[in-house]
């Protein structure tokens, strides 16, 4: 009786009137870091607490901190399934670039030419500043650093290995120059959308890519 007294009364007080006892906890983790990267993208890394991310999950604190017991747990979770957002899209297709519009529509993954790459662009960019006091959150943030500077590597390889690749370009300089060329692209993408829309961005990574490649022919972008 006792035993069933606190279920009822926890499930009172973790979640508002109306939300299903059933709760999908995976679903619900992710729900909470999309919140948090909303708080992040709106207010600031800075505004981010439990608090406000309950808020914004339109959950209790105490429920937050069932799935999450400190902010680090939440801020790691964010990110880690950031990067996971962004492997799911790419998945498997480095390994097949062949040809510049293969690495085209791949690299265009991690530039803010949509909504939604936005928000990413935007949260990790005020993540990699506050993981700067953070030891765990660092090791993130390297971790996520190395996995995309693999992805380029990938495909300029593949490039390389397809004939690709002008003969007077180093491998190694092009890796170097792609992944300068995307950071500064998600880079001023994220912060000042209005002058770099997606088209534009579209536009430099296309011209940087068939900049590399043997061919004469440089088709125009398409549009997003």
């Amino acid at each position: 009786m006792v035993v069933q007294l606190y279920s009822i009364l926890y499930v009172r007080l973790c979640y508002k009137k109306g939300m299903p006892k059933k709760v999908d906890h995976e679903s619900r983790r992710k729900h909470i870091a999309e919140s948090l990267w909303r708080v992040a993208a709106r207010d600031g890394i800075h505004a981010v607490s439990v608090r406000s991310v309950a808020a914004e999950a339109e959950t209790s604190p105490t429920a937050l901190r069932y799935f999450f017991a400190t902010q680090d747990e939440l801020m790691e979770f964010a990110m880690r399934t950031a990067a996971q957002r962004v492997a799911e899209r790419t998945g498997a297709r480095s390994q097949q670039v062949r040809d510049v519009p293969n690495a085209l529509d791949l690299l265009a993954e991690l530039i803010p030419i949509d909504e939604d790459r936005r928000l990413e662009q935007e949260v990790y960019l005020a993540f990699i500043l506050h993981a700067r006091d953070h030891p765990k959150l660092r090791a993130i943030r390297d971790e996520i650093e190395a996995q995309l500077s693999a992805l380029v590597r990938t495909t300029v390889h593949g490039l390389a290995e397809a004939g690709q690749l002008r003969a007077d370009i180093e491998v190694t300089d092009a890796v170097d120059r792609t992944y300068a060329i995307l950071d500064g692209l998600a880079f001023h993408g994220a912060l000042w959308p209005a002058r770099y829309p997606a088209e534009r961005l579209l536009a430099a990574l296309h011209s940087h890519l068939y900049s590399l490649a043997p061919q004469p022919q440089d088709p125009q972008p398409q549009d997003p």
